[in-house]
């Protein structure tokens, strides 16, 4: 995705099972690296911002040419890590090596892995309108749907690991085995321009009474192929008639 953010599926679906006592929110990636933001339970003392430090030694000595700059204070400690020098396919390898150092120092109430530099533990539980609309569009943005030209409405309505759930919603409001039949031609036709492999994971389409349900395991397909194919069935279902909206992972919030 050439976006100014980019997420990384895999490193997300790893995030989630971060072995830290304190959890992870991932929330995006700048090209060049990210900033792994830790908050406090109260306040961090003295003690533990010197640990910041020696912990981060394990990091640099498996990774060698790995450059950050940390800001301490005893609200927020920011680990700024620049990644350019490192392949993507390793990035979510530092940031959980980084995340994971950070385990010996007590008293963290969360980690914030985003690419802006300023981040407030707050901004996820503010109950604006704005906020809320954010929140709510936050998916279609990251994974790029916003700008595919499609001939109907898509959206996200949450993320669930390396599975993908596409509810595919006729205008007609009925979907039956013909329906089904159609979604399947246009994803098995479709070119979704996968390199290093051509293995675009697990799918299976079935009709149900008002819609056609494609369900896409992204287990063993290549990272740099994972939002081809996400974004590829989208592009598929153009060359069905009468779609008239589809919806990824309804209802995981």
């Amino acid at each position: 995705m050439d976006n100014a953010i980019y997420i990384n599926i895999r490193l997300f679906m790893e995030l989630k099972k971060l072995n830290t006592y304190f959890p992870v929110d991932f929330r995006g990636i700048g090209k060049g690296g990210a900033y792994c933001h830790l908050f406090p339970e109260t306040n961090f003392t003295r003690k533990q911002l010197d640990k910041v430090c020696s912990s981060l030694n394990m990091v640099y000595e498996k990774y060698e040419d790995l450059y950050t700059n940390t800001m301490l204070a005893d609200d927020i400690i920011s680990i700024a890590a620049d990644l350019s020098d490192f392949p993507k396919k390793s990035h979510n390898e530092i940031l959980e090596a980084i995340a994971s150092a950070m385990n010996i120092i007590t008293g963290i109430k969360k980690a914030i892995i985003s690419a802006d530099r300023n981040c407030s533990i707050d901004d996820e539980e503010t109950e604006t309108e704005e906020n809320d609309m954010i929140d709510e569009n936050y998916w279609d943005d990251a994974l790029g749907l916003t700008k595919l030209d499609l001939s109907y409405t898509a959206h996200v309505d949450g993320f669930d690991g390396e599975c993908f759930d596409y509810s595919v919603y006729f205008t007609d409001d009925t979907a039956d085995e013909t329906k089904a039949d159609a979604v399947r031609n246009a994803v098995q036709s479709f070119d979704f321009n996968v390199t290093g492999d051509d293995y675009i994971g697990y799918l299976n389409i079935s009709s149900d009474n008002n819609k056609v349900s494609i369900y896409l395991d992204l287990g063993n397909v290549q990272p740099q192929n994972e939002n081809k194919i996400i974004q590829g069935i989208l592009l598929a279902l153009n060359s069905v008639q009468g779609i008239k909206k589809v919806i990824i992972n309804e209802g995981c919030l």
